[in-house]
């Protein structure tokens, strides 16, 4: 390998290691890949792709450089030639078309994939997200991999294309793309289903929070949320839905909390089942993927969840009261009637908001010393 600096450090929120289940993973995709769409789409409608694509290009080349190193390992890369260069991204590719793609072919020192699935397209996603996706993690990949290398890009399935083609060549190499050279060998991966759904599960995941990540460093926490919320209430009410067709039973609490607690495993929570109180349904979440992002990405799917519940019975709302992501031990959700959430909302406590803001590095100990001075002075704490 060329001469590099130590790979960055793998963001605690990339460390997850999914398991594939049949039953429930491609659900999981799908909503990852929607929430992602989603925040992408309304921080570009916000911001332009001028502004946009500038500021996610040097997190995800970080993902980039992480993905080679991982396939470094799972594969054994030795030599950086075009074929090591590319297997990071034919690795990932594997797992996100659902082996929807051709062999890798070698041709004239240069590597060629075709593509013929993505999860993208299906959510109506603006060109623009393949530049911030594919081009800038790829750009990561060529970089940490050897520099003297580059992918190009020559055909995208979001532009109307009946397949995604890269391309990885020496940059010093010209060459034309309707005569790529002499087909020197093709390589496959026989990767398990397993293998290929948590490919594609960690690229969904990783983008939703780059794109949340990015959003809130360029507007503000209560402009994304208020931006991405209303996309989010909209695609899970689509699945809510889907969720509830041919059902014939009655859409009361019973079926909200039946279809709800689906969805948890299905983005790898874990508790206790939910339980219907007075006022209608919780549950405690004491494990979540989730619990080391950005809180805005657990807002983006309170609005999701949300926007199933509405579908079963619009009469109720979900909402978060406790979240790990915020430094909370647990999460908990509640479903309660509309009117009763706006009866019930408690005043947020502003001793805790100071402590938490303090526990994740937002303010310093005398700042944080100084607001807790402040409302002990004017008596809103004792």
């Amino acid at each position: 390998m060329s001469d590099q600096a130590p790979p960055p450090e793998i963001p605690e929120w990339l460390k997850v290691v999914w398991v594939w289940d049949d039953s429930i993973g491609q659900l999981r995709v799908n909503i990852l890949f929607d929430c992602a769409v989603n925040a992408f789409r309304a921080l570009l409608e916000e911001v332009g792709p001028n502004k946009t694509l500038e500021a996610i290009k040097p997190i995800n080349k970080i993902i980039g450089m992480s993905l080679f190193e991982g396939a470094k390992q799972r594969f054994g890369l030795q030599g950086n030639d075009a074929e090591v260069v590319i297997m990071p991204y034919y690795w990932c590719h594997c797992g996100t078309s659902g082996g929807d793609i051709k062999p890798m072919e070698i041709r004239d020192g240069m590597a060629v994939v075709e593509v013929g699935s993505c999860p993208v397209p299906q959510f109506n996603a603006p060109p623009e997200i393949c530049v911030a996706m594919s081009h800038f993690i790829s750009e990561g990949v060529s970089e940490a991999a050897n520099p003297e290398y580059e992918y190009i890009w020559t055909h995208h399935l979001v532009n109307g294309d009946d397949y995604c083609r890269y391309i990885v060549k020496k940059k010093s190499v010209k060459y034309d793309p309707t005569t790529l050279g002499k087909l020197e060998k093709t390589v496959s991966l026989d990767l398990s289903k397993q293998e290929m759904g948590a490919a594609s599960t960690m690229v969904g995941w990783s983008q939703l929070n780059v794109f949340t990540l990015t959003s809130v460093n360029l507007i503000g926490s209560k402009r994304t949320i208020k931006l991405a919320g209303p996309l989010a209430n909209k695609a899970g009410n689509k699945l809510g839905i889907k969720l509830i067709e041919g059902d014939k039973r009655k859409r009361d609490l019973n079926m909200v909390r039946e279809k709800l607690d689906f969805l948890g495993p299905v983005l790898m929570q874990s508790g206790e089942p939910a339980t219907i109180t007075d006022v209608g349904i919780e549950k405690e979440v004491v494990g979540c993927p989730l619990k080391n992002s950005e809180p805005e990405v657990c807002k983006h799917l309170e609005a999701f969840f949300n926007g199933v519940c509405e579908a079963i019975n619009p009469n109720y709302e979900f909402a978060y009261d406790h979240m790990m992501s915020k430094g909370d031990p647990t999460c908990h959700w509640t479903i309660k009637k509309r009117d009763e959430v706006i009866k019930d909302a408690p005043l947020e406590d502003p001793s805790r908001s100071l402590a938490l803001r303090f526990g994740r590095g937002e303010i310093s100990l005398g700042e944080f010393e100084q607001g807790m001075d402040s409302l002990k002075k004017h008596k809103v704490v004792t």
